[in-house]
C-alpha cells in the first residue's frame, strides 16, 4: 500500500488540548551513510492506529478507598497492567517487535498562524520519514504544545506518561527549556529544533542550523581565499547581536583581524546610508581597510544594503561581500551589487530528493523545518533502539549522522556541528563553490 495524498490528509492533527498518537515506523543510517531515497515508498502494513496519548480509559471506575491486601501475583498483574496502560496498545502488525516510542512536540494550536503551518508541515515530514522505513517498530506520539511553556510542560508530561524513549521538539527556545525541566527526572533525551544555542545541553540536543555555525563557515572559507581583515555592516537587531560575537570568534580562530562594525536601526535605505558611509569612510580614509564585510540581511533589505558600499566607493572587486543563509532567497540574485558575494547555507543537493518527494506526496512545498523533522524522526528511531543508559552517548557519536539535510554531529554540550555548503551569487543564480562536508573527517574531526 502506498502513502498517498489522500492518506496524508487523513493524518492531519486535531487541534485539541492533546493530539492523538500515531503508530508509525522510521530509522536513519549513522555516520556518513546517506538515507534511502525518500522518493522510494516501501510497503506499509495499515493505516496508523489512533491512540489516547494519556493511555487512560475515562470509563474506568474509581478504586474503593479501602481494598483488601493483594497477593504478590495480583501485584505483579497490576504492575503489568499499569505498564500496558502507560505504553498503550500494540497494533497487530507490531506484535512481538521491540517498540521505540518517539514523542513529537509541536505547536499545532499556537496563536501564531505561521507556527501552526510549520507544525503541520513538520508532522507531514515525520509521517513521510516513517513510511520510508522498511519496518514498523516505532510508535510516534504527536503532542500539541500550543506554542506556550505551559502547553509544553503538559505535552512533555503526556510524553513521559506514554513511556516515550526520546522527545523531538519543541521549536521555540523557552518551550525547549520547559520540556527539559519537565522531563529531567526521567532523563529522556530531547532533540529540539530551536536555533538558540543557549538552550542546548543538560539532555537537550539541537538539530537546527544556528546562524553562528553559518558565520563560522563563511569566515573560514573567506580566510582560506586570502581575506585577513573583516568588517560587519548590518541591522541593530537580535540576529546581528547573535552573529557578531560568533563572527569575532571565527575571525580570531583563523588568525585574522576584526576591524570594524557599523549597525543601523530600521530597514529602509535611509536608515542604512549613514552607517554605510561611515564604514566606507573608515575603509577609504581612516586606515581601517578590510577584505571582507558580513552583511547579515535578507530580502528587500539586503537589496537596499548591497549597493550602498559601492555607491560610497567600496569596490566589491576588492572587498568580498559575505553572508549567511539569510541570503538564500530569490531577491538576492536580482541585485547586481551582490554578484560575486558568497554565503554559507545548508546543502541544497542533500535535500533535493526530500523536497521532491514531499511535494509529490502532499502537493505542497515543505516548510522551513520540515526536513529537520524528517531527519529527527530517523535519528530518534536509531537512538531509541539502544540501551537507555547509552542513548546520550550514541547521540554524541563523533561520526555523526547523515540525512536529508546533510551531515550533523552533536557536541557533548548539545550544539550541532553542521555540514554547510558555500554558494556564490552568479548570473542570476546560486552556484555551489565549496561543497558541504559529508563526514566528520571532512569537518577536520579526528576519530579514534
Amino acid at each position: 500500500m502506498t502513502f498517498s495524498k489522500r492518506r496524508a490528509s487523513a493524518f492531519a492533527p486535531r487541534l485539541t488540548p492533546w493530539l492523538a498518537s500515531l503508530m508509525l515506523g522510521v530509522m536513519m543510517t549513522a555516520c556518513a551513510t546517506p538515507p534511502q531515497n525518500p522518493t522510494t515508498r516501501p510497503p506499509v502494513y495499515d493505516r496508523p492506529v489512533i491512540q489516547n496519548p494519556d493511555g487512560v480509559d475515562p470509563q474506568l471506575p474509581k478504586p474503593r478507598e479501602e481494598e483488601p491486601e493483594k497477593t504478590p501475583e495480583e501485584e505483579a498483574d497490576e504492575k503489568d497492567a499499569e505498564i500496558a496502560k502507560r505504553e498503550g496498545l500494540t497494533p497487530p502488525h507490531m506484535q512481538g517487535r521491540p517498540i521505540r516510542r518517539v514523542a513529537l512536540l509541536l505547536p499545532f494550536s499556537a496563536s501564531n498562524s505561521r507556527l501552526r503551518t510549520e507544525a503541520g508541515s513538520m508532522l507531514q515530514a515525520a509521517e513521510m520519514a516513517v513510511f520510508d522505513r522498511d519496518r514498523a517498530d516505532v510508535l510516534l506520539i504527536a503532542l500539541d504544545t500550543a506554542g506556550t511553556e505551559d502547553g509544553t510542560r503538559m505535552a512533555t508530561q503526556k510524553a513521559m506518561d506514554a513511556g516515550a524513549d526520546i522527545i523531538l521538539g519543541p521549536v521555540l527556545a523557552p518551550n525547549v527549556t520547559a520540556a527539559r525541566d519537565q522531563s529531567r527526572r526521567v532523563d529522556i533525551p530531547i532533540i529540539a529544533f530551536s536555533t538558540n544555542q543557549a538552550v542546548a545541553g543538560d539532555g537537550v540536543y539541537l538539530l537546527s542550523f544556528p546562524p553562528e555555525a553559518e558565520v563560522e563557515r563563511i569566515t573560514r572559507y573567506a580566510a582560506a581565499q586570502g581575506a585577513r581583515r573583516f568588517a560587519l555592516l548590518g541591522p541593530n537587531n537580535g540576529y546581528t547581536r547573535r552573529v557578531e560575537p560568533a563572527y569575532r570568534r571565527a575571525v580570531s580562530g583563523v588568525g585574522a583581524q576584526y576591524v570594524i562594525t557599523q549597525t543601523y536601526s530600521g530597514s529602509s535605505i535611509n536608515d542604512m546610508q549613514g552607517p554605510a558611509s561611515e564604514l566606507a569612510r573608515a575603509y577609504l580614509q581612516g586606515g581601517q581597510r578590510f577584505d571582507a564585510v558580513l552583511l547579515p540581511e535578507s530580502g528587500t533589505a539586503l537589496r537596499s544594503l548591497g549597493p550602498l558600499l559601492p555607491y560610497y566607493n567600496v569596490n566589491p572587486a576588492s572587498v568580498k561581500f559575505i553572508g549567511t543563509s539569510l541570503w538564500d532567497r530569490l531577491e538576492t540574485t536580482r541585485e547586481p551589487a551582490l554578484r560575486g558575494g558568497i554565503f554559507a547555507a545548508p546543502d541544497k543537493d542533500a535535500s533535493a530528493n526530500f523536497k521532491s518527494a514531499f511535494e509529490a506526496t502532499y502537493d505542497a512545498k515543505p516548510s522551513t523545518l520540515a526536513s529537520q523533522a524528517y531527519d529527527g524522526i530517523s535519528i530518534a528511531a536509531l537512538i531509541a533502539e539502544d540501551d537507555p543508559k547509552d542513548r546520550k552517548a550514541r547521540l554524541t557519536d563523533p561520526q555523526g549522522f547523515y540525512g536529508v539535510d546533510g551531515f550533523v554531529r552533536f557536541r557533548v554540550n548539545g550544539t550541532p556541528e553542521r555540514g554547510l555548503a558555500v554558494y556564490e551569487v552568479r548570473q542570476g543564480q546560486f552556484v555551489l563553490i565549496d561543497p558541504a562536508p559529508k563526514t566528520a573527517e571532512d569537518l577536520g574531526i579526528t576519530l579514534n
